[in-house]
């Protein structure tokens, strides 16, 4: 689905999580965007959990890195009695250098009260931008 309430909390979720990952990083506001028992599943470096998700460990901005989510790609569906599940795909540059890596992700927000909180993460199919998608 892409629009109605569900997919505009979520879109702002979205923005919310990368500028605090990449742009402000803010460790205190990153750690409470996640739930206690998250779970990141990354094709490139594997898994991790809990605190090992929820620590912010650098600062992309300072080193010139930037997410632009793909526009018209951004896709959410209610699971019901939990939460929702959001796809969608994303490209990170760094500045100065040419060429950029896209990747699909695929997130659990689980609804907790009035906040929402990622709950798990895919992480996936990074290449090349220029390469064909698999």
């Amino acid at each position: 689905v892409r629009s109605g309430q569900l997919y505009d909390d979520l879109a702002r979720m979205d923005r919310e999580l990368f500028e605090v990952a990449f742009v402000t990083c803010d460790a205190s506001r990153f750690r409470e965007l996640f739930t206690d028992d998250t779970e990141f599943y990354h094709d490139r470096t594997g898994a991790s959990f809990g605190e090992a998700v929820r620590t912010l460990k650098s600062c992309p901005a300072e080193n010139g890195v930037s997410r632009t989510l793909v526009p018209g790609s951004l896709e959410v569906y209610p699971m019901q009695g939990y939460g929702a599940v959001q796809i969608g795909r994303h490209v990170f540059s760094k500045a100065g250098e040419p060429g950029s890596e896209a990747a699909q992700f695929v997130h659990l927000w689980k609804r907790e009260g009035n906040k929402w909180r990622l709950a798990r993460v895919l992480s996936f199919d990074h290449r090349s931008s220029g390469q064909p998608e698999q």
